[in-house]
């Protein structure tokens, strides 16, 4: 790339899924023929005693290119975010193996790193890979497709060695927005993982050295509604990628004990979720169905683990006075919630939420939006959400007077509507500062709630008379009748 900015996706990808991968159609097509190499790559990164170069954002490494030939490299991070990086890179051509730190003043860094060192360098540890690369040629830009199996080591013996098996995408030129949509395309049809380090950053915590990486957490400011917009995508689905994981790694414990499912996890897919369809809609962009999909899930096994959650509290109640020995709903609503959180397991396993954060991604990037500051954008579109809802209203008391319509049809239209639009207020109110942010925020608080409770009680209702219609045993009928007294009883 111009200004030696390397622009590259780091993916985590199976074996299997690698091969599917490579066999579809549109890779295939885009492989450039005879681009197709494979070398050994043995690259020793090296830093002072005092990590000058790591407080001073670089990573220096010398690699072996395979073919005789040695380059000594520093990286600089820009950006880093959901797996797409952005860094100045220098490269130095070598005659040998043997470190050197002069020459990338006059390429770009602006001094030696001799400056830095004046003591010397030590090396950290040693990365060897098989590297097999294609040159691809996708709608709007070139690439480079590398497929990274090997390992990193720090040489000493007794240390733990971190197992590499990742691809990297790397725009050689064209349009970012490309990678983007070619990543987001290969993600609807093949399980992919972000992996947001870089071999350095693994390496540096083989040696028990932190890379000192902090989340960014910006809100929606006077800046370009596109730049802001891509700064959001990327802040919040980094988020979710990595509550993607979280998931994932707990998955089985989750399904051990059901009580866990009540912390911080599934409260955090879900905002992440609903903040990224915000942000869609903000852009313009229809929301895609994935998305759509997943907050459905979400929302059923929050349901339903809230709907457990106080039976088992009613039950624990009334089972002094009733003596209520056998929990037979209680175990039908275990078996509701475990299969719902297998269908999130497996949903999250195909890597969906990678889909849905570089589909966005792509769709924002690709978006033609006006040329007009995010803060008003967002102003904009929060007084059309809070005129539409007002509306609402209206419809609601002009169903109410039709007697041929049903109170479900006043639920659905007013309700459900209303709760959708409520909720993307309250997303866009929350990544926005100013007043108005904060008066469209403490406006809806309470309506959301009423709302929210209302829809979770019909729901409820409908959960309880869908496990009766099912259920010939009296004693269920009986625990569903005390729970559902009590939810009439508190509503």
């Amino acid at each position: 790339m111009a200004n030696n900015t390397e622009i590259e996706l780091k993916l985590l990808i199976s074996k299997e899924n690698l091969k599917k991968m490579l066999a579809l159609d549109f890779v295939v097509a885009a492989m450039r023929e005879g681009s197709c190499q494979k070398r050994k790559l043995i690259s020793s990164y090296y830093d002072t005693e005092d990590l000058a170069f790591k407080r001073n954002g670089i990573a220096y490494r010398v690699r072996s290119k395979g073919d005789g030939t040695y380059e000594a490299t520093v990286k600089t991070t820009l950006k880093n975010s959901a797996g797409l990086s952005e860094r100045l890179e220098l490269n130095l051509p070598l005659t040998n193996s043997r470190p050197k730190l002069e020459g990338f003043a006059e390429l770009g860094l602006g001094y030696e790193l001799s400056e830095l060192a004046p003591q010397g360098i030590n090396k950290l540890f040693t990365v060897n890979v098989q590297r097999t690369t294609y040159i691809l040629d996708i709608e709007g830009a070139v690439a480079e497709l590398a497929i990274d199996h090997g390992r990193i080591s720090t040489g000493k013996s007794g240390d733990p060695m971190d197992a590499i098996d990742e691809i990297e995408i790397e725009l050689l030129e064209g349009d970012k927005g490309a990678l983007l949509a070619f990543a987001a395309k290969i993600a609807e049809q093949v399980p992919l993982f972000v992996e947001k380090r870089s071999k350095f950053v693994r390496g540096l915590a083989l040696r028990g050295i932190a890379s000192d990486i902090k989340a960014t957490n910006a809100k929606l400011g006077s800046g370009v509604l596109k730049e802001e917009l891509l700064m959001q995508v990327a802040q919040h689905g980094e988020v979710l990628l990595d509550l993607q994981k979280q998931l994932l790694e707990q998955a089985e414990l989750l399904r051990e004990s059901t009580e866990l499912l009540g912390g911080k996890l599934l409260k955090g897919i879900y905002k992440e979720l609903l903040t990224l369809r915000t942000l869609n809609k903000l852009a313009g962009v229809s929301v895609a169905d994935c998305l759509n999909i997943a907050m459905l899930k979400v929302e059923r096994l929050r349901t339903l683990y809230a709907l457990w959650q106080l039976q088992a509290e009613i039950t624990a109640q009334a089972s002094e006075r009733y003596e209520l020995k056998r929990a037979n709903l209680g175990k039908k609503l275990t078996a509701l919630v475990q299969n719902m959180l297998n269908e999130l397991v497996e949903f999250a396993q195909n890597g969906r939420f990678t889909t849905i954060v570089y589909g966005i991604n792509s769709a924002v990037y690709q978006a033609e939006l006006e040329e007009k500051g995010a803060e008003l954008a967002a102003r904009e579109l929060l007084k059309q959400w809070q005129k539409s809802l007002a509306r609402l209203d209206a419809i609601g008391e002009a169903i109410e007077t039709d007697k041929n319509n049903s109170e479900q049809l006043k639920s659905s239209v007013n309700e459900s509507t209303a709760l959708i639009m409520l909720e993307d207020i309250w997303a866009l109110a929350r990544l926005g500062e100013g007043k108005a942010f904060t008066k469209a925020l403490d406006n809806v608080k309470k309506l959301r709630r009423a709302v929210l409770k209302a829809a979770e009680f019909e729901a409820w209702q409908n959960i309880l008379a869908s496990i009766c219609a099912e259920s010939t045993s009296k004693l269920v009928y009986r625990d569903a009748g005390i729970l559902l007294g009590y939810l009439l009883a508190k509503s």
